[in-house]
């Protein structure tokens, strides 16, 4: 087994881990032994400072402290009251910056990622980043916890490199000009 994405490699520039993700394999070991695994096609940066998108950009609250953190710790967050979004803090501690997963690509435990989804559709069971949370059974008690655990971590992706590719966000009202999202070109996974 490939060996787990160390904690120093998310504690890098926001820009720098997001487009890196690309083609990572997320692993989650579940409480009953079920495997699922799955390659990162799309994702999103949001910068310490000068991004008025970012939930850091107006300083720290309750709500993103966890994007104050030393980076490679999740920051698990709910919108519109009932979804909820997940993201990888980067540098280090006081920055205020972290990645947002998009979408990904089913390789392992498609069937519990159904049964959560409630949907067969393997092309869609990751697309977006609600629908990838909640296939992957995160949970708001994840925000602060470490990315690099026995039972959940990154790992390098075997096989030819993705071709990532970057375009504006997705989804926000501010700063849509900047080129923060980073997508893997041959993936019919993305989320557009």
């Amino acid at each position: 087994m490939k060996q787990p994405l160390p904690v120093q490699w998310f504690q890098r520039q926001p820009e720098i881990v997001a487009q890196e993700l690309i083609g990572k394999i997320l692993v989650v070991i579940e409480p009953d032994g079920v495997v699922l695994k799955a390659r990162i096609v799309e994702t999103e940066a949001y910068l310490a400072t000068g991004d008025p998108a970012s939930h850091s950009y107006r300083g720290r609250t309750q709500r993103n402290a966890a994007m104050f953190a030393d980076g490679g710790v999740w920051y698990v967050y709910q919108i519109y009251g009932i979804h909820l979004c997940v993201n990888v803090v980067t540098e280090t501690e006081g920055r205020g910056s972290a990645v947002l997963i998009r979408a990904a690509e089913p390789l392992a435990g498609v069937e519990r990622m159904q049964q959560r989804r409630k949907i067969q559709d393997v092309r869609r069971l990751l697309r977006g980043p609600a629908n990838f949370a909640k296939a992957f059974g995160f949970q708001l008690a994840d925000n602060f916890q470490p990315v690099v655990q026995p039972h959940r971590f990154f790992q390098d992706a075997p096989g030819t490199a993705p071709v990532v590719k970057r375009s504006p966000r997705i989804g926000i009202s501010r700063a849509q000009s900047m080129l923060l999202r980073f997508y893997d070109a041959q993936s019919a996974f993305c989320s557009r």
